[in-house]
């Protein structure tokens, strides 16, 4: 789970790295182009194609429409949001996908709004807050607001994908589950970015960008993915679930050390009231889960 949240964490200073040469859709498209390539070795490797047997047709049409925001939304409005913002300010404001699902689970799903879940909540849009505006609170200030919402969106594009999964991955297969769901995502990412952006950019990129770009792909989707699901076979969810938290602080490290990123103190302390929130909010769902 370390190098999980490390390959899920080096994503963004390599992205800002990445996104001075190729454009934000065309990075996505070999993200999850590249990303399939490592899973489906995968489920070959693993015999798990054979589980489709058992998918009803319903079922992979559901697994595939899961990737329009699992991985086609999302994909779009993080590295939309990293050509506008600093990988530590997006790796930040992402991880707010587990307030939304909070609040969507109640509104959707009706789940019941505790007075945790309630100060969860409020403790990570605070803490939110004071990452936006970490370099004073006025509205006039060098912000870069399209960045803000493009994070914000993929928070949300992971919110709906992962309550529009919860049903099924209780009774399919995690892995292939994800797997129809992102190459759903791949083909239409793959077409929209044909479409709107073209792959000129990618033709005429260096072969060190190439390289970072092998690197992120493969590191995010095609290793940090098998080992998510074999860890899910060793251990309970919410204990794993305990080391998504790192993905934050690894991300601001790596983008110190990379990117040399530095922030006001506004900043740091927004980082802890968000993971604070999302503690408050797993923990609550832990011990609804217990008992």
């Amino acid at each position: 789970m370390l190098i999980v949240a490390f390959f899920w964490a080096v994503g963004h200073p390599l992205g800002i790295i990445i996104l001075r040469t190729v454009h934000p859709f065309q990075l996505a498209s070999v993200n999850l182009v590249l990303g399939f390539a490592g899973l489906l070795i995968f489920l070959l490797a693993g015999g798990k194609l054979q589980e489709l047997k058992a998918f009803s047709a319903g079922e992979i049409l559901h697994s595939m429409a899961l990737g329009v925001f699992g991985f086609f939304f999302y994909q779009i409005c993080t590295f939309s949001a990293l050509k506008r913002i600093p990988a530590s300010m997006n790796a930040v404001l992402v991880t707010t996908n587990v307030i939304f699902i909070v609040i969507f689970a109640a509104l959707i799903f009706k789940e019941k709004l505790t007075l945790f879940k309630i100060l969860a909540t409020l403790t990570a849009a605070a803490g939110a807050v004071f990452v936006v505006f970490n370099q004073g609170f006025s509205l006039a200030g060098d912000i870069q607001y399209g960045g803000i919402l493009f994070s914000f969106g993929a928070a949300l594009s992971f919110t709906f994908y992962s309550l529009g999964a919860k049903n099924l991955l209780s009774r399919k297969d995690p892995a292939v589950v994800v797997g129809l769901a992102l190459f759903s995502g791949m083909i239409l990412l793959v077409i929209f970015t044909g479409t709107v952006a073209g792959f000129a950019q990618l033709f005429a990129a260096s072969p060190g960008t190439w390289v970072l770009m092998i690197v992120l792909s493969l590191g995010m989707i095609g290793l940090a993915y098998p080992l998510w699901f074999f860890c899910l076979k060793k251990a309970r969810a919410s204990e794993i679930a305990l080391f998504i938290y790192l993905v934050p602080i690894f991300a601001g490290i790596l983008s110190f050390l990379i990117l040399d990123e530095r922030f006001a103190w506004r900043f740091y302390f927004g980082g802890l009231l968000i993971l604070g929130g999302i503690f408050l909010a797993n923990f609550t769902a832990s011990r609804n889960n217990s008992t």
